[in-house]
Order: structure tokens, then C-alpha cells, then sequence
């Protein structure tokens, strides 16, 4: 596992839930059968922004094999996607080891 050191105020998820929808968060490439790698599950570099889609969670490490990127015109919208091309099993399987941690609001 590496530990995360993307963006040094953290990035987040909106819910726990790490279930990728094939055809929507990942896509296949049609040569090869293999997940691309420029998509992914939404991630967010603000809290706030996550909370849309349910409780925070900080992502703390993510295995080897997976990667963070900026995606899209938000510029605080990122996306956990395959670092290489794999199958969408394996893919599910590394997200297993991605951890999250609830996000502690201070008051």
C-alpha cells in the first residue's frame, strides 16, 4: 500500500460506498476489453462539496495500482481510477483496499 500524498489537504468521498457502475464511473476500452484509465469513482479535494453525496470520508491510503487525478471543469473534483489499464474484477478487488476515515467536523 502506498500512503496517499496527492493533494496535502486531503481529498474526500462522499460516502463510504466504493461500488464502481461499469459503463458510468469506468469505462472499457473496446480493443482490449481492459478498464481505461482516465475514469473513475468521484472524489473531492472540499469537504463540503463530498457532503453532497453523504457522509465525509477522508481517503487515508490506496493501494498500489490505483491513482488520483483531477477530472473534469471542477477543479476540486477528482477521480480514483485504474493506474493501468485492468479488468473491471480487479478494479474492484484494489478498491477493497483503498481506507477511509470518516471525517471528524471540529466545532
Amino acid at each position: 500500500m502506498q500512503t496517499l500524498g496527492v493533494l496535502p489537504q486531503g481529498v474526500f468521498r462522499g460516502g463510504a460506498d466504493l461500488t464502481p457502475r461499469l459503463g458510468i464511473d469506468v469505462l472499457l476500452e473496446r480493443n482490449t476489453g481492459l478498464l481505461r484509465t482516465d475514469r473513475g469513482l468521484s472524489l473531492f479535494d472540499d469537504p463540503v462539496k463530498a457532503a453532497r453525496f453523504g457522509a465525509v470520508y477522508v481517503v487515508e491510503s490506496l493501494p498500489a495500482g490505483l491513482k488520483i487525478q483531477q477530472r473534469g471543469r471542477d477543479s476540486s473534483h477528482y477521480e480514483l481510477m485504474p493506474a493501468e489499464p485492468m479488468p473491471f474484477e480487479r478494479y474492484v478487488e484494489l478498491l477493497t483496499y483503498v481506507v477511509l476515515r470518516p471525517l471528524q467536523r471540529t466545532s
